[in-house]
């Protein structure tokens, strides 16, 4: 049964959310600067390696936040500039607030509702599903590059779908148009045979781990 939260409800909740993940984590928040309570929470699972997800907006992280998420080695990060939802899960719990993940945050009157996977498994999964979507419609943001480089700041390259060869944004780790990749989600194994090379279109059989032809693979590494 769903549970109503307040702003320091949500502040626990989403504290133990990250300190109880065992395998995934998801973190959604438009405004992102981690207090600092979360974030050694945050390095604990990376320890763990859990697998860390955060998806941001709106703003340009500043220079000592991504020092900071440079720090963990399980995460993978990715910018939407219409992001307006906030979410937080692991595998059993899920928020889903007014809140952003932001310093400031605690001081402001927010609200939440906790869903506990095992009591209400549609809205569960169909919130997961949502999070799946809002993933691919984002461009991951590589930490190692400079904020020059950043998602928000750069034209989109253009590649092709590995399966329907519709063009989409050039991305090695979402090579699927989104309705290719609910079809790859629900098949068989991950490692399915595709048809198509990400980068140049050429026929050929790819998968979503190699999405690349052998010659644009080649080439890349020069």
């Amino acid at each position: 049964m769903a549970e109503f939260l307040t702003t320091q409800g949500t502040l626990d909740r989403l504290e133990n959310i990250i300190k109880d993940a065992k395998n995934r984590l998801v973190l959604i928040s438009p405004y992102l600067q981690l207090p600092k309570t979360l974030f050694e929470r945050l390095k604990d699972a990376d320890r763990r390696n859990v697998k860390i997800t955060l998806i941001y907006g709106k703003d340009r992280l500043k220079p000592d936040e991504r020092s900071r998420l440079k720090q963990l080695n399980n995460l993978s990060l990715y910018f939407l500039t219409n992001l307006h939802a906030k979410c937080y899960f692991n595998e059993e719990c899920m928020v889903i607030t007014s809140m952003n993940m932001y310093d400031v945050s605690a001081k402001n009157r927010e609200m939440g509702v906790l869903i506990r996977e095992k009591d209400d498994n549609e809205v569960f999964n169909k919130a997961v599903n949502e999070m799946d979507s809002i993933v691919h419609a984002s461009t991951k943001d590589d930490l190692r590059k400079s904020k020059e480089d950043a998602p928000h700041s750069r034209n989109k390259q253009m590649g092709y779908c590995i399966r329907c060869k519709r063009p989409i944004p050039y991305d090695l780790d979402k090579p699927h148009c989104y309705e290719c990749f609910l079809e790859w989600k629900a098949g068989p194994y991950i490692d399915y045979p595709e048809r198509y090379c990400h980068i140049c279109g050429r026929r050929e059989e790819t998968t979503k781990e190699k999405p690349q032809c052998r010659s644009c693979y080649m080439k890349s590494r020069r």
